[in-house]
Formats: structure tokens, sequence, C-alpha cells
């Protein structure tokens, strides 16, 4: 193996430089994947330029649940009986969350209160899902109360 290849495969992207720096120990492979795939979506043009310091904490905010939903649905101690595993809550949730802030922050012309739009739109959700019978055990509105949770503390 050359050095270039070496380098390049073991070379960490600078959006993941940046949100290792918010945890007390190096992200596991999964959340690094969904950091890296997170990055492609939380953008600093999506952002702008009020927004663009905090990318490295959307990002985390999201990739927590992203990888919260793939170890739940690759652990067979997260399936019900019935054969429903959590982590589909989970995973839906998340991907509600992750596209109703999108669609704010894609919203022309910028809202001077773009943030708390954000924690707007995901509380927003909420409501459906607390009577949605496809998330009986309650994981799927927990990680909806997570997102806010974590987007407000930016506020």
């Amino acid at each position: 193996m050359g050095l270039f290849s070496w380098l390049s495969r073991n070379r960490r992207s600078p959006v993941l430089e940046a949100v290792s720096a918010l945890l007390p120990e190096p992200p596991s492979p999964r959340l690094a994947a969904a950091i890296e795939t997170l990055a492609r979506e939380v953008t600093d043009k999506r952002l702008g330029r009020r927004l663009a310091s905090l990318r490295p904490h959307l990002i985390l905010i999201f990739a927590r649940q992203a990888e919260d939903a793939g170890r739940k649905l690759s652990d067979s101690y997260w399936t019900s009986d019935r054969g429903h595993n959590v982590g589909q809550d989970v995973f839906a949730a998340y991907g509600a969350a992750l596209r109703a802030v999108l669609t704010v922050l894609d919203r022309r012309p910028r809202s001077r209160t773009l943030l708390l739009d954000a924690v707007t739109a995901v509380e927003a959700l909420m409501p459906a899902l607390r009577i949605e019978p496809a998330d009986p055990d309650g994981y799927g509105l927990a990680t909806l109360h997570e997102i806010r949770r974590d987007l407000a503390s930016l506020l």
C-alpha cells in the first residue's frame, strides 16, 4: 500500500474532526459514518452565515439518533415478541425530524429565528406520534423529544 492511499484512507474529514471535538471520546465507526452522511445534508450553505458555526452541533444531534437507530436495529434485544424492533421507530422519527429541520433551513427568505423555527417544526411532529399505533413503545416520540431538547439547547 502506498503512502498516498494510506493517508487518504486514514485521514479524517474536517467535519468529522469538528464534531469529534464535541465528544468526550472518539466516535464509534457507526457514529462516524452517520456524521459523514449528515455532513452532506447539513451544509454551511444550507445553514447560512448565522448558523454555520453551529454545524458540528447540529450534525451531532442527528448523528447520535442515526447511530442509536442503527444500534437498535442490529440488536435483537430491541425486537419484541411481535417482531417489531424499536430501532424502526427511532429511525422513522429521526428521518421525519431531519426532513422538518432541513425544510426550515431551506426556507427563503431566511427567518431571523431559524433555529427556533426548527425546534417548532420538530415539536409539530409530536402530536401525531403520540397517537400513532406504529410507535407502541414510544421510542419514536422519545427521539423527537431528544432532538427538540438538543436543538433548544443551541438557542
